[in-house]
């Protein structure tokens, strides 16, 4: 038997629950797929199947750990480092551009509110 898949969840921790949804609903344009308390899975705009989760950190005092692993390709680079921008988004380092073999892709870090790493990426040629 081979595993058919129709469903993905990758999750970030978050301390301020309102603030990260906005931050993911509003400034990234994800939609909430489904909520429950302190647990909410984002739908990621053109692409099946696939959902960020939203888990709210629940031990006070305690820092919780920050993802750095949420990598997004999008089709204009610029454009989207122009809206973090706009929107005051923090970023982590420059962009880097890598070629392999005949086709490039830039890439740069960013943070979304609670400190978490995302990477967006765009391919080229």
């Amino acid at each position: 038997m081979k595993p058919r898949y129709d469903h993905f969840v990758s999750f970030v921790w978050v301390q301020d629950w309102e603030q990260a949804l906005g931050f993911y609903h509003d400034v990234l344009g994800f939609t909430k797929a489904y909520e429950s308390e302190g647990w909410a899975e984002l739908a990621i705009p053109g692409v099946k199947g696939v959902y960020l989760g939203l888990n709210k950190w629940g031990k006070p005092g305690e820092t919780p750990p920050t993802n750095s692993f949420l990598t997004f390709r999008v089709d204009d680079l610029g454009a989207f480092h122009k809206h973090l921008e706009a929107n005051r988004v923090r970023f982590k380092g420059d962009t880097w551009s890598f070629e392999d073999e005949g086709q490039g892709m830039r890439m740069f870090k960013f943070y979304d509110p609670d400190g978490n790493i995302l990477t967006v990426s765009q391919i080229e040629g």
